[in-house]
């Protein structure tokens, strides 16, 4: 896992014709994958070990999670398509199991000093992704470009979209600003400052909107529920925050305000919205899609259409593609709505479950917070804010191979440290009745 997640994001094979990132490490993910079952199943067999960290009714629900995603894909409107994945997508049955595979893994078999280690790695690492997105806003790239993208200033660095460079970074800021808060050293202290402000800059550089929301909620949910209540904290929070927004003052005005517009279109948008002023047309025409798709969920409640399958479906003439998208021929293969987009492809059952397991895994860290000591609480709390921050995007945005694989490992190190907690306070607490019952 260490190596394989602090790796992935620079996994790619950008040369040849028209380089793409995605299904590198899409082969990637797969190869990794059934390699490391491999190898738990030899363990198991020749060396038999105790799992711990057992939580069945979890493991039920990922069962079941992908229980139906395999039925989704037998009754698919095309089940070739649901096993691999569409074409540039690769978001098919084998990359689902994968995405559960790699949560399982990390709530098995990761302990709280693997943790730390690995999100580490990953955080040291996000600085030189970051500072390839922000050379490759300024058309410096030190790889081959893709045909459509060879004066394009919006950041994306590997990840083949700035989107899905936005949603990475949203993870990343989050976590080095939770190791910022938590570290007392003054050379890594500056250390996350410097890898925070880094990956503040290149979320900028890609222009994605989602991803300036997510980091404004994980922000909100370290302000309530670490910083607001620790006086201590709040020389280092005032510090980044002002960084952050000398940051954002600086890069507008060098962009000629262009950020500034995109903000306040979001806003007009969501007005327009709110008030029940809508044209279709909000949202980089993304309401227009949500209405669309929706429409395909009363047909097939139970299973969708099959993952991956929505550019099969979507039901838009070439008249209101013209309209809305401004390409009669564009295929709507995402429903850029994690949540509807699981809806209208696996089914209402999926969707359920998928929304317990992040319901079990969320609950379960509150639980362990409350009890855990400070630092370990502060931690905690960074972990969901991360959580939070993607999870809000994902509202605005697509699950996409080159980050859900982080995503769900940190669902599976955030549960892992959460039961490690929660086991730690329940043997002090034995130890302290167990001295209180020899004293009487």
């Amino acid at each position: 896992m260490f190596w394989f997640l602090l790796l992935f994001p620079l996994l790619i094979y950008p040369w040849g014709f028209n380089p793409y990132y995605t299904l590198p490490k899409t082969a990637y993910l797969q190869i990794f994958v059934l390699a490391a079952w491999l190898f738990i199943l030899l363990k198991q067999k020749y060396r038999p070990s105790n799992l711990s960290h057992r939580n069945f009714k979890l493991e039920a629900l990922i069962a079941g999670f992908i229980g139906l995603a395999v039925l989704s894909t037998i009754f698919s409107v095309n089940p070739q398509l649901s096993l691999y994945g569409a074409e540039k997508r690769y978001e098919g049955l084998l990359t689902i199991f994968c995405y559960a595979s790699l949560f399982l893994f990390s709530y098995r078999f990761l302990n709280e000093e693997k943790i730390k280690r690995i999100l580490n790695g990953m955080v040291s690492i996000s600085i030189v992704v970051s500072v390839y997105g922000i050379l490759q806003h300024f058309l410096i790239d030190f790889l081959p470009r893709n045909s459509g993208k060879l004066n394009y200033d919006r950041s994306y660095a590997f990840f083949d979209n700035p989107n899905f460079f936005g949603s990475y970074r949203v993870l990343m800021i989050m976590l080095t600003t939770t190791f910022y808060l938590t570290v007392n050293s003054k050379k890594f202290l500056v250390f996350n400052w410097t890898a925070a402000s880094l990956a503040f800059i290149a979320l900028l550089y890609s222009g994605t909107r989602s991803g300036w929301v997510g980091v404004f909620c994980g922000i909100l949910f370290l302000s309530f529920f670490v910083v607001l209540r620790r006086k201590a904290l709040w020389k280092k929070w005032i510090t980044l925050l002002a960084s952050f927004a000398l940051i954002v003052v600086v890069v507008n005005t060098t962009e000629n305000g262009s950020y500034e517009q995109r903000v306040s279109a979001f806003i007009s948008d969501s007005y327009q919205v709110i008030s029940n002023q809508s044209t279709g047309h909000e949202g980089s025409s993304r309401l227009f899609i949500w209405q669309k798709s929706l429409t395909l969920i009363p047909d097939d409640v139970w299973l969708g259409t099959g993952p991956d399958t929505l550019g099969e479906v979507f039901p838009a003439s070439e008249e209101e593609k013209q309209l809305y998208l401004g390409n009669p021929k564009m295929i709507v293969d995402k429903v850029h709505n994690e949540y509807l987009h699981i809806a209208v492809t696996m089914g209402i059952p999926a969707l359920i479950l998928y929304l317990s397991i992040l319901f079990i895994v969320v609950r379960r860290a509150f639980q362990a917070a409350k009890k855990a000591e400070n630092e370990h609480r502060i931690f905690l709390f960074g972990l969901l804010s991360a959580i939070f921050g993607y999870l809000a995007q994902a509202f605005f945005n697509i699950s996409v191979v080159t980050v859900a694989p982080f995503f769900w490992s940190l669902l599976g190190m955030t549960l892992a440290h959460s039961i490690y907690l929660l086991g730690k306070n329940k043997e002090k607490q034995e130890d302290e009745n167990e001295v209180l019952t020899k004293t009487a």
